[in-house]
């Protein structure tokens, strides 16, 4: 049934048809002291005690003065109820359990039902304020009703925004009209003179989004920067960023040569790239990025370049990459999609990706150090967990983590292009399986991994995903880095070489794991078996939460024939180790 009620929320109209409020009475006073006893309620009887008074007050026969100063003193609660319902699910990945729906249902539609309160409260004031316009002894009266209308389009918006904001880290479309929703409001305060109206002046508040236009702004750039290529914990942090980034975006209602992007508000659509766009699309809202891109370019060159706390608290380089990428090329599909059937083998995480391209050696194997360092292979630690009595649980549960993280995993190929596959997933999603992450790929046990990386991820039929899934390299070869400060200790981290050609040349490039020491213009020894040479790296080409791919060059150019060797090597072990598994 709440399905149903989400679907429909942005089309069906409240009726007014309650006389007063079973819980309490319909006084500003009387609710904040009903509030009060909430605080002492467990989430789920909250929640279903607020969204019951939500239901109430909708349906209040009342001023819509009133009702706002009523949902007003609901809003903090709901708020909070919101937040911890949504950490609950978002801790949970892509889980699909019965109790997982239903706490994302619930959370949906509280959301939802929580701006559609407010998007009626607009729109009854607009219609009041229409009905009273030359009662000249009304005038207070009516001013009440605009400054309603003024701050309930403005709540409106940032709860659709909230709304939006949620939607993404599910990979969940948009709601049937929520964006026809969304652009009325805007429409309606601009032919009202009432976009660029302070709310924080008017309330009393300090908002960062602080009228009408700019909090428009911020949800179409939610929807612009959402391209399902980055990961739930990096969209609530570009939601904290867009608070400030909402006034570097412009709104207009004429073309510029920065028009970037395009609306139409009689469409129940999103913004799209302005390029040449179907006929029936009469854009007469324009929006421009190019400041914003601006100032992201600035804090990459510059990394002392903030404007706001959120940016220090929230943009990662992860993000800044992605922000650029998005804002600073060029939107279309670039390459075709082609009908195919295969099964894919998939493997997820760098460090999986290294077991497996070492012939299934362990990390610290692979680095042929003197065992009296402490490098021991899997089965001599195992023998070691035995011979010191560790608990039995927790030896078991390495070995399941272990286990889990080596799995690969058969899926079904939808279509490819000349650089990916598109690729389905049903039934339960590993942890792994995120925006980002990098992967090795195979069609069949016969062929060689191939590097990759999850691109996107949009949440599908009957609980399935579609995953797009772009190839870096068939090339990779598995080694190691340390950073030159640590040349006394033992603190290698697994890297891939990969290996790539571009006109007609071998390029070279070093797949690491994300992390602080690792950036452009920094030396580090890369190592090859029982070989090092020091290396600097120079432009990062792809950064993900995951991993960092770099370009790179030699201290010594002599030392590139030991890279060459070490290639060499890896590509005859991998034709012997063919040859022999064929003869098996």
């Amino acid at each position: 049934m709440i399905n149903k009620e989400i679907s429909d929320i942005f089309h069906a109209s409240t009726v007014l048809n309650r006389e007063q409020l079973s819980f309490s009475k319909a006084s500003v006073e009387a609710l904040h002291q009903w509030v009060s006893d909430l605080s002492i309620m467990k989430l789920g009887d909250s929640s279903e005690a607020l969204l019951n008074a939500m239901y109430e007050i909708a349906e209040l026969d009342c001023t819509e003065t009133l009702r706002f100063d009523l949902l007003q003193v609901l809003h903090p609660s709901i708020e909070n109820v919101l937040i911890g319902l949504e950490k609950y699910f978002l801790d949970q990945g892509l889980s699909h359990s019965d109790r997982n729906e239903h706490i994302i249902e619930l959370t949906t539609f509280m959301r939802a039902y929580f701006a559609k309160i407010y998007v009626d409260i607009t729109h009854r004031s607009s219609l009041q304020l229409n009905q009273q316009k030359y009662a000249i002894l009304k005038f207070a009266q009516n001013r009440s009703f605009k400054t309603a209308r003024i701050l309930s389009s403005y709540y409106a918006l940032q709860q659709l925004g909230l709304l939006l904001t949620q939607q993404q880290m599910l990979y969940s479309p948009a709601l049937s009209n929520q964006w026809q929703t969304i652009h009325n409001i805007y429409e309606l305060a601009a032919k009202n003179n009432e976009l660029l109206i302070n709310i924080n002046q008017l309330q009393g508040t300090h908002f960062p989004v602080q009228n009408i236009q700019q909090a428009y702004a911020q949800v179409l750039l939610l929807d612009i920067f959402n391209t399902h290529q980055i990961r739930p914990n990096e969209i609530q942090a570009l939601y904290q960023c867009s608070l400030d980034w909402a006034k570097l975006t412009q709104i207009l209602p004429r073309e510029s040569s920065l028009s970037r992007y395009i609306v139409d508000t009689t469409k129940d659509h999103p913004p799209i790239y302005n390029r040449k766009h179907h006929e029936d699309f009469k854009a007469n809202v324009f929006v421009s990025t190019q400041q914003l891109l601006e100032h992201i370019n600035d804090t990459i060159q510059n990394e002392s370049t903030y404007i706001s706390k959120n940016e220090k608290d929230f943009l990662s380089s992860a993000l800044k990459f992605h922000v650029q990428n998005v804002l600073g090329t060029h939107s279309e599909r670039q390459h075709e999609r082609y009908e195919y059937s295969a099964q894919l083998q998939i493997c997820f995480t760098l460090q999986t990706a290294h077991f497996y391209l070492s012939n299934a050696k362990t990390f610290d194997e692979t680095l042929l150090i003197n065992q009296n360092f402490g490098f021991r292979s899997e089965a001599n630690l195992q023998t070691s967990i035995a011979n010191h009595n560790h608990d039995a649980a927790q030896t078991q549960k390495i070995k399941q983590i272990d286990r889990e993280v080596k799995q690969i995993y058969q899926t079904e190929v939808l279509d490819i292009s000349i650089n990916g596959y598109r690729i389905a997933w049903s039934g339960e999603a590993p942890k792994n399986l995120r925006t980002g992450e990098l992967i090795l790929v195979s069609e069949s046990q016969q062929n060689k991994w191939k590097c990759a990386v999850v691109r996107w991820i949009k949440q599908s039929v009957n609980k399935s995903y579609e995953v797009g899934i772009e190839i870096l390299s068939p090339d990779i070869y598995p080694c190691a880095i340390k950073v030159p400060s640590e040349v006394s200790s033992y603190n290698y981290q697994p890297c891939l070489l990969v290996q790539t050609e571009q006109e007609e040349q071998n390029r070279l490039s070093l797949v690491l794991p994300n992390l602080a020491h690792f950036k452009e213009q920094q030396a580090l020894y890369l190592r090859f078996k029982n070989q090092e040479i020091k290396i600097y790296l120079l432009k990062s080409l792809f950064i993900s939460q995951s991993f960092v791919q770099f370009d790179f060059e030699l201290l010594n150019d002599e030392e590139q024939m030991i890279i060459d060797e070490f290639i060499q090597q890896q590509l005859n072990d991998l034709n012997n180790h063919d040859l022999w598994d064929t003869l098996k």
